[in-house]
């Protein structure tokens, strides 16, 4: 049976990533800066857990939450208003973070096999 680890140094190094390159691709690529932060640092942190690709998944899917989480407040925080339907397309939104970090965490575990 296959263990799944979270591997919480690759999960912070995503979350930490993310904000770097938030602002970075806003500046190049200001309609896709969302998408391709949360995919390119689920990358990182699938390579960084080191493990089979499921693993890699896991904790892409954490660091895509925590992304979608800290979104979240971070609306609630600038507004000050959480409403119903600002609090359901913030709900679509972290499943789509969620959604990113599965792939590019299983992306990011298999670039990782590839180097043994």
């Amino acid at each position: 049976m296959m263990e799944i680890e979270v591997n919480w140094k690759a999960v912070v190094s995503g979350i930490i990533l993310t904000v770097i390159l938030g602002p970075l691709l806003r500046l190049l690529i200001p309609s896709l800066m969302g998408v391709l932060s949360i995919l390119l640092a689920s990358v990182a942190c699938g390579y960084i857990a080191d493990k089979d690709y499921l693993n890699g998944a896991v904790n892409g899917v954490i660091m895509g939450a925590a992304v979608g989480i800290i979104n979240i407040l971070m609306v609630y925080i600038k507004t000050g208003i959480m409403n119903m339907p600002i609090l359901s397309i913030l709900i679509y939104a972290l499943a789509g973070d969620m959604s990113l970090g599965f792939l590019g965490g299983s992306a990011g575990s298999i670039l990782g096999s590839f180097r043994d």
